[in-house]
């Protein structure tokens, strides 16, 4: 079935209005009077609206009839009311025997206004004992009075469908809290909504399903006496008569059919609602330690001026508008920031620039390399002519029979003997070293090459 076929196209106009909050606050006094009320008088309605307009204001729609000067608040009242009536939510009607008007709420839009008003109230509803009560019906049903056994089933399906959607809502309720924390990070607001808002919620629905109302507890009874009835055809008999009795049915085989669905349905919630429960628990341990773990964190953030000052500078990042600027005005006020250089050891100095190291080639030895004979043999030379044994045995020649030598004691003809005394002066300490080396303060130049002073001696007499 269309709904536009049951429900006028500009029924949800009201609620999309520039005047939409007045016309929900005024659907509130009618699904008020509603439910205390069987007949409502449009008189009584329309005071009812005065007193509602007294402090709000109402824009004239666009077809509201024409008003010469400025609507009072009764002329107000009956173009709200005047609204309801074209957008399809009441009828206007004349009591039988009476000259009185009554407004008659619409079969649909009394369950919207009853959406409207749930969705509105921040209180939680109270959890019914929805598996004890169908436990209950069932049980008393199928061992004293199988007469209303068709009954109870109805009762029984109803109560599990009803189940399964607080089931279902708190899953998603306790998600939206898990979502709220994301976004808080106000202690006092986490506190809130921690012990208060969703203490409320367990409380109410969580902890009444897993204790007096436990599933566990009566889905084992529940799902045997209902699994005894689909194999007792005098009862299945004895409902479908019932059934024919009751409500219009083509045939007792279609009535029959209605209750071999209905028994089997509430079977299978039963054998799946454990893993809806698991899945509910789950979500509320992984709510409780976020909760408790984000608290902590933000007791433990840093209080120190500097910590402060770092969530002042936060909030105003975040900001903008008239928020910005009020809170830049503010820290105008109550902060003095200034501008301080200073020149010191450090100025001067640039941390060294880190580069990235590229794979090379290697560089060519003698034995690879490819080259004719003479050019192989120099670079041989270069390879072999600085090793560790070439320069023990310099060294070993400068000494000669003596275990100390100094610089003074030594001449140096070519850049070969010079290069050779500055790997002797830096290998001295090494472990295979024939020899030790001190520093004198003075420098000594030979045939153009300046050394510093050096003692060289022989780490032990030669024999």
């Amino acid at each position: 079935m269309n709904l536009f076929e049951r429900i006028p196209e500009n029924f949800f106009s009201i609620l999309s209005s520039k005047n939409k909050e007045l016309y929900v606050d005024a659907l509130m006094l009618l699904h008020r009077s509603f439910q205390y009320e069987l007949n409502i008088e449009t008189s009584d309605f329309i005071a009812e609206l005065i007193g509602l307009l007294d402090t709000r204001t109402y824009e004239l729609e666009e077809d509201d009839e024409e008003i010469e000067g400025s609507p009072t608040l009764s002329i107000k009242a009956r173009l709200v009311l005047n609204r309801f009536v074209i957008t399809g939510w009441v009828d206007r009607e004349t009591m039988d025997g009476s000259f009185t008007e009554v407004i008659t709420p619409r079969d649909y839009a009394i369950q919207v206004m009853k959406l409207l008003h749930d969705l509105g109230d921040a209180q939680l509803r109270e959890y019914n004992s929805l598996v004890f009560s169908t436990y209950s019906s069932l049980k008393e049903a199928y061992h004293n009075q199988q007469n209303q056994m068709y009954e109870a089933i109805l009762n029984a399906r109803s109560n599990t469908e009803k189940l399964t959607y607080e089931l279902r809502t708190l899953y998603h309720g306790i998600r939206n809290y898990l979502r709220k924390i994301q976004g808080l990070d106000d202690v006092n607001l986490l506190l809130r909504d921690h012990f208060d808002e969703y203490k409320a919620l367990t409380d109410q629905i969580y902890h009444p399903i897993k204790t007096m109302d436990s599933v566990h507890r009566y889905r084992t009874p529940i799902m045997e006496i209902l699994s005894e009835t689909l194999g007792n055809y005098e009862i299945l008999d004895g409902m479908r008569k019932r059934a024919m009795a009751i409500r219009k049915y083509q045939s007792e085989d279609e009535a029959g059919r209605e209750i071999i669905n209905a028994i089997n349905y509430i079977i299978d919630v039963y054998q799946s609602i454990g893993e809806i429960i698991s899945e509910i628990d789950k979500k509320h341990s992984t709510y409780t330690k976020r909760s408790i773990d984000t608290i902590r964190y933000h007791l433990a953030a840093d209080q120190t001026i500097g910590g402060k000052l770092a969530l002042i500078l936060k909030t105003y990042a975040g900001s903008s508008g008239a928020r910005e600027e009020k809170i830049l005005g503010l820290m105008e006020k109550g902060v003095s920031v200034n501008r301080q250089e200073f020149f010191d050891g450090h100025s001067l100095w640039h941390r060294n620039a880190k580069r990235l190291r590229l794979p090379v080639e290697p560089l060519a030895t003698a034995a690879d390399t490819g080259l004719p004979q003479a050019d192989a043999e120099k670079l041989g030379f270069l390879n072999n002519e600085y090793s560790m044994v070439k320069i023990m045995e310099f060294m070993d020649k400068l000494f000669g029979e003596r275990d100390i030598i100094t610089t003074d004691e030594i001449e140096i003809d070519n850049d070969n003997e010079f290069i050779k005394i500055l790997l002797a002066t830096i290998r001295a300490g090494e472990r295979n070293s024939i020899f030790k080396v001190q520093f004198g303060t003075g420098r000594r130049e030979t045939n153009g090459y300046k050394i510093p002073e050096l003692n060289f001696s022989r780490k032990g007499r030669r024999k």
